[in-house]
């Protein structure tokens, strides 16, 4: 996805006292962990990369807990009250400066297991300013508040309640940054003002989910959440693992993709080779890319990872740092040539991670070679310097190297059979 989601996170949480005398809301532990922490998993396994927090009370303490958000693999931006609240439609008037033209809205005490990607498209697919996301609560978890007849909001009301209303506001809006420009800055402003004043206009869209929501506003909504979030937890690894697998498909930037097979279609024009770089799991990937690459593209394809007396005499003699832009010095590495890189990380000289990775890809930058690569987490160097490369989303903080090292093997065989570089037929597509 590409939309930023603010959280609307700085209430006094006065109904969980003596929960929240000492700490906020957002903090409360459930099922072991720091609320907030289980919805940045939930956002990031559904494509969230950038989030900002409106807070207020003891929001210090939220920023102190999570940092800049870089082990979720996702950019945390904060936007405090100050001593004047400013309520949820004032926090968000306050935030547009980091959020952009349009961004998800979400409570700070709800957590919404639901389809994010639908809800986006949903309101791309509107037109409208807004949209509201809303389900059949029919006073079951809460007080319905919203007529929702034919896929349109026909009546939302906080206060003064009907019994045709069927729906709830679900916690879940999207909304473009003029809808909240024409209101006064740093007043008090309730988000249900501005839903209704959109309504109003015709400028609300509404978009029905079928997963009921869960909430920590009151105990009993923290005990009801504790129970989901621990349920879902016991789920099995492989069904967790499966699932983010999924989650990563579906995030995975097909225009970078399309970007380095060009790359890769350019280098082979030009008569240039092709050199793989990878450590641990991902030269393993290397040796078995630099067979498809040259069996079924037809490009001249090494990788120095498969000469192991070469990579230990080096290692031994002239250490682990160099021993890749020596064997590519060896190899009369040159502009028509290409750097096709495998790593979790991407290198990182400060932190001392794959500096054999770094010291090869200045080299290369310097005589002019292009380079490519699949990597995870943010790419690191790699990242800054290719001319194209596919960064493996961060769907969950633990699984980062399994899934990082498995996606690099579903791109480069992607690429190998993209018809613009398959020169050679595969056995099992060919027997008829």
């Amino acid at each position: 996805m590409s939309l930023p989601l603010a959280i609307l996170a700085g209430g006094l949480a006065t109904r969980l006292r003596p929960l929240t005398e000492k700490i906020p809301k957002s903090l409360v532990e459930v099922a072991g962990k720091p609320f907030i922490v289980w919805q940045i998993e939930l956002l990031r396994r559904n494509g969230v990369a950038h989030l900002v927090l409106c807070l207020g009370y003891l929001g210090g303490q939220v920023q102190a807990e999570l940092g800049d958000g870089s082990r979720w693999g996702m950019q945390v931006d904060y936007i405090f009250d100050g001593p004047r609240l400013l309520g949820t439609g004032g926090a968000l008037r306050r935030a547009l400066p980091r959020l952009g033209e349009a961004f998800f809205v979400l409570y700070g005490d709800s957590y919404l297991d639901c389809d994010y990607a639908a809800v986006e498209s949903a309101f791309r697919a509107s037109g409208k300013l807004g949209l509201m996301t809303v389900f059949r609560n029919a006073n079951l978890w809460d007080r319905s508040n919203v007529i929702f007849e034919n896929g349109r909001i026909q009546c939302y009301d906080k206060k003064n309640l009907v019994p045709e209303m069927k729906h709830i506001d679900y916690g879940l809006g999207v909304l473009q940054a003029s809808a909240l420009v024409r209101y006064p800055a740093d007043r008090a402003l309730d988000l249900a003002t501005v839903y209704q004043d959109l309504l109003a206009q015709d400028q609300l869209a509404g978009y029905e989910v079928s997963q009921r929501f869960y909430e920590i506003g009151s105990p009993a909504g923290l005990q009801e959440t504790r129970d989901y979030i621990k349920e879902r937890s016991m789920q099995s690894y492989t069904e967790k693992h499966l699932a983010e697998a999924s989650q990563i498909i579906s995030q995975l930037d097909v225009g970078a993709i399309e970007q380095m097979v060009e790359h890769l279609v350019s280098m082979r024009q030009r008569g240039g080779r092709l050199f793989f770089l990878g450590v641990g799991g991902s030269a393993a990937n290397c040796s078995h890319a630099v067979n498809d690459f040259r069996k079924i593209a037809g490009i001249e394809a090494y990788a120095p990872t498969d000469n192991v007396s070469e990579l230990t005499a080096r290692t031994n003699d002239e250490g682990w740092a160099s021993v890749f832009v020596e064997w590519l010095k060896v190899s009369h590495l040159n502009d028509r040539d290409m750097l096709f890189i495998f790593s979790v990380g991407g290198g990182n000289v400060e932190k001392n991670i794959s500096p054999n990775l770094v010291l090869a890809l200045q080299y290369a930058k310097q005589i002019g070679a292009s380079v490519v690569g699949v990597l995870g987490r943010d790419g690191g160097y790699t990242a800054q310097v290719a001319d194209a490369c596919v960064i493996v989303p961060t769907v969950n903080p633990e699984t980062v190297t399994p899934h990082a090292e498995a996606f690099q093997a579903v791109v480069w065989h992607l690429i190998v059979s993209h018809p613009a570089l398959k020169a050679a037929p595969t056995k099992w597509e060919s027997v008829r």
